[in-house]
């Protein structure tokens, strides 16, 4: 009887240990890391128009997933002008094609700045005071699984997403008012080597150590 009373102390005493165990790690994990997946793979996009009125187009010089070179002829008009590429990088777009009569508005290609890659993470206004720029960060990508980077904040806006798009706000001078949490833009660099330049606009996980 006193045997069995011992193994079900034991047991409770155990159950109690690994309870306590748990809630610690997860204290632990929130006192000192704050992780949050609404988080892309991005960089500056550029789209590129002609200069002038327009015109045929004679010549095109490049193609999807082509790396170009600033100041670099991509196309050129029956009009003379020569369409440059405005940065180093490379087309993610071009849907215009040889002999196609193209307007001021019409976009000959779309180059992103892959040599200026980042992820980009949109944190919470309440959470934004515990982000400060060179923390160290942690960055799964979804491309990658089970992979981790090193990496470290770059950049913290000084606006929130809200005010970067242009949407109207929630504040009303009648009514209800439904108050809602702002998210503001952080810059992740990633200092682990790794080509980032397909991988625009997928998911990311990232960890953002507080302590």
């Amino acid at each position: 009887m006193k045997k069995s009373q011992n193994r079900i102390f034991m047991g409770v005493a155990a159950i109690i240990m690994v309870g306590v165990g748990v809630w610690f790690y997860f204290y632990y994990e929130g006192k000192n890391y704050f992780t949050t997946d609404n988080a892309k793979v991005t960089t500056k996009l550029y789209t590129v128009y002609p200069e002038g009125v327009g015109g045929k187009l004679l010549k095109l010089n490049i193609d999807e997933k082509q790396a170009v070179t600033k100041d670099e002829i991509i196309a050129k008009l029956d009009t003379g002008e020569l369409i440059k590429s405005p940065i180093s990088g490379k087309v993610v777009q071009c849907d215009v094609v040889e002999d196609q009569v193209i307007q001021p508005t019409t976009a000959v290609a779309v180059i992103a700045a892959t040599n200026n890659m980042y992820v980009e993470v949109n944190i919470e206004e309440t959470t934004i005071t515990k982000i400060k720029e060179g923390q160290q960060v942690t960055v799964q990508l979804d491309a990658y699984p089970g992979q981790e980077f090193h990496a470290h904040v770059d950049q913290i806006r000084q606006v929130t997403q809200t005010a970067i798009s242009g949407a109207p706000t929630s504040l009303t001078t009648s009514g209800t008012y439904t108050k809602v949490i702002q998210l503001i833009p952080v810059r992740v660099v990633i200092d682990d080597p790794v080509d980032l330049s397909n991988l625009i606009g997928t998911n990311s996980t990232v960890t953002f150590k507080l302590r």
